[in-house]
């Protein structure tokens, strides 16, 4: 008998199709594993604002966050959140808000208080609060579209003893500390008011808080003899981009560093006398670039001093490029100097600053110009100052030590435009070469105590008060050549 029925179950067209839904099967099987895995490792913890005090749920949140592992998230949502203290051990996730100024973190007035003699001799937490809002020892974790505000003023009212100084305000808004952590910080808004933290004579500001966002080691060891000498220094990375900072001493602030990575980038820096700041770098390497950085009232834009608390550092590179500074009363705009040097020390920080846009501004009519110094390099191991523009001010370059490239930048009504080996000692193996100088007050190009082996070669010079070019007559192996100017003492420079 013949059957006429057609059937397709064992054609290679029906065992392609078979292998096909069986492997569309087999993905979907995987895909929703996946998720339930993902689900199962991730963790988000939302916190409300409860509209009187959150210190307790934030803290909770962290707490719950450094059990869960590096996937949790703490999401802030739209509102203001009230604080005291928070300490958090380990943390690794993201602590994200709604936006910059959307989630609010506001400190509560009279935080508590450190109980331990300096305030790092003994770990933070409840038993001794640190003075900073938030303490971050060691973790990975990443903090974003937060407003952090700190708006009272004398934030700590009943004081913390540091050698026999009773003060009262924060140390930091965020600090960083531990012996590795690695921390970014993008799009935070940081607003801080006025208080006791005085800068110094004659400044025309206080603050509440010494410092914004601190990367610092301060953790010190059992049997400790120097309460800053002897700080275990901080590894890792740190980053600050995209983020507004206003009315702290130290918007930045980055200290006791060992084999570090440092990124500060693209921010909005305002009415802060030492903007972004650095201090004891170890084998560190630092890039400060394409930051707006306004109303530098006292220190420097971009200020960095090396062993001034340490002295077995590791040879350490800062790069600023880029980057609007504009100054005021006593304020510098990049400065870097290192101690070590003078110390008997070998010196261990370079640093290259190029592409910079400096200006002194003296609307208020407070400050004596002459002493602010738009650039400065004392005493590195080797420093290119290059293609910066400096506008008004007093040392428009200032250099001490070397060797210093100090190349194409326009440096306009300075008090002096390049000064080598003024005030900090002599400069020596310098080159300055194809620099437009002109309307210094006193000099364009000077060449003082004791400076050697400088070359002063192929730039433009003029309308200089005094000297276009200016010898004293000291030091040995100066080179004068192929410059353009129009007086110089002694005659010949030009």
């Amino acid at each position: 008998m013949s059957h006429n029925v057609s059937s397709t179950r064992n054609t290679p067209g029906a065992r392609w199709a078979s292998i096909i839904a069986l492997c569309a099967l087999l993905i979907t099987a995987y895909m929703v594993v996946g998720v339930a895995s993902a689900n199962a490792l991730s963790h988000t913890i939302v916190v409300k604002p409860n509209g009187h005090d959150d210190t307790a749920d934030l803290q909770a949140a962290f707490d719950t966050c450094t059990s869960h592992g590096w996937t949790c998230t703490i999401q802030l949502v739209k509102g203001t959140y009230y604080t005291d203290q928070v300490t958090v051990y380990g943390f690794q996730g993201s602590f994200v808000g709604a936006g910059s100024g959307v989630s609010v973190i506001q400190a509560l007035p009279n935080l508590g208080s450190p109980t331990a003699d300096p305030f790092w001799a003994a770990a933070p937490g409840p038993a001794n609060p640190w003075p900073s809002l938030f303490t971050f020892v060691n973790g990975a974790f990443r903090i974003s579209q937060v407003t952090v505000a700190d708006t009272y003023y004398n934030p700590v009212p009943n004081g913390w003893d540091n050698f026999g100084t009773p003060t009262t305000y924060l140390w930091a808004d965020i600090l960083v500390t531990g012996e590795q952590a690695s921390a970014a910080f993008d799009h935070v808004a940081l607003v801080t008011g006025p208080g006791t933290f005085n800068i110094g004579i004659g400044n025309p500001s206080t603050f509440d808080s010494s410092g914004g966002l601190v990367y610092e080691g301060m953790l010190l060891p059992t049997g400790w003899q120097n309460a800053f000498g002897d700080q275990i220094p901080i590894s890792g990375t740190f980053s600050v981009t995209n983020s507004y900072l206003y009315g702290t001493d130290s918007a930045v602030w980055v200290e006791n560093t060992m084999d570090a990575s440092v990124t500060i980038s693209s921010n909005s820096i305002t009415s802060s006398p030492s903007a972004i700041a650095f201090s004891d770098l170890a084998g560190t390497q630092v890039w400060v670039n394409s930051n707006q950085i306004t109303n530098v009232m006292y220190a420097a834009g971009v200020y960095a001093a090396q062993s001034v608390f340490k002295y077995d550092l590791t040879p350490s590179t800062i790069y600023v490029t880029g980057n609007y500074i504009e100054s005021n009363w006593y304020g510098s705009g990049v400065w870097f100097e290192d101690y070590g040097p003078s110390e008997g020390l070998a010196g261990t920080l370079s640093a290259v600053a190029t592409g910079n846009y400096l200006v002194f501004d003296n609307g208020c009519g407070c400050a004596a110009y002459q002493y602010a110094g738009a650039l400065g390099a004392v005493d590195l191991v080797s420093a290119i100052l290059s293609w910066n523009t400096v506008i008004q001010g007093g040392w428009g370059v200032l250099v001490s030590g070397g060797p210093v490239t100090v190349s194409g930048n326009l440096v306009l009504g300075t008090y002096v435009g390049v000064y080598l080996g003024y005030y900090f000692g002599a400069a020596n193996y310098a080159h300055v070469t194809l620099n437009v100088v002109q309307n210094s007050v006193d000099y364009g190009i000077a060449v003082v105590g004791g400076s050697s082996n400088t070359i002063v070669s192929y730039n433009l010079v003029k309308g200089s008060g005094l000297d276009d070019l200016f010898w004293d007559g000291t030091g040995t192996g100066n080179a004068w050549t192929h410059n353009l100017c129009e007086t110089s003492s002694p005659p010949g420079l030009c």
